[in-house]
């Protein structure tokens, strides 16, 4: 019954976008859907698809900064474009480990485990887009719960325009979509404690 009363509040938040395309609506995405667990050292940054160029320029930032010594991208496509931003921004090939055949945010987790797991990694911070946080940090920590994983959002300037928040505002709406199929589907929930475990 209330897995049937959160896909009512969804279809009633999806029609509300039709209304709301404004700041409202993202005060309140941004509410439900953003979430941020930073982390000062860890062992591995991890850039997920879907965004070619903020992920990665954030990933590369951080990783100059001394946050990680490796980078692991992946996503079928984007783990090409993301390894040249990457190094383009001044982290080394041989810091970089890419997976290439994930479709989606839990085959990012289920490929990328094993070879998190080989690599020793035991904390990792989670780099994507700020409406996709929370559904992200959810996924790996069910998938990988041996590691610790934090959480940051990168954006791309376009959508801080008043012309892109239409954009970022659609991204957030199916996002609300695919929070509810990954409860469903998976089994992961987007109710959980944000801080560290």
């Amino acid at each position: 019954m209330k897995k049937i009363l959160i896909l009512l509040l969804i279809a009633l938040l999806v029609g509300g976008w039709f209304f709301f395309q404004g700041e409202g609506f993202q005060r309140l995405w941004h509410r439900c859907l953003v979430v941020a667990v930073p982390m000062e050292k860890a062992d591995a940054l991890i850039v997920l698809g879907g965004e070619p160029l903020a992920r990665p320029l954030e990933a590369a930032r951080l990783y100059r900064n001394g946050v990680a010594p490796r980078v692991f991208v992946t996503g079928l496509g984007d783990a090409v474009r993301n390894r040249q931003v990457l190094m383009a921004g001044g982290v080394p090939s041989s810091a970089i480990t890419m997976e290439s055949k994930a479709v989606s945010t839990y085959m990012n987790a289920v490929l990328l485990k094993p070879m998190l797991e080989a690599a020793g990694v035991r904390t990792a911070l989670i780099i994507t887009s700020p409406f996709h946080t929370r559904r992200a940090l959810a996924t790996f920590r069910k998938i990988l719960p041996g590691i610790t994983f934090g959480v940051t959002e990168a954006s791309i300037g376009w959508w801080k325009t008043k012309e892109g928040r239409g954009d970022i505002n659609r991204f957030a709406t199916v996002e609300f979509l695919k929070t509810v199929e990954y409860w469903l589907l998976y089994g992961i929930s987007p109710f959980y404690r944000v801080g560290p475990f």
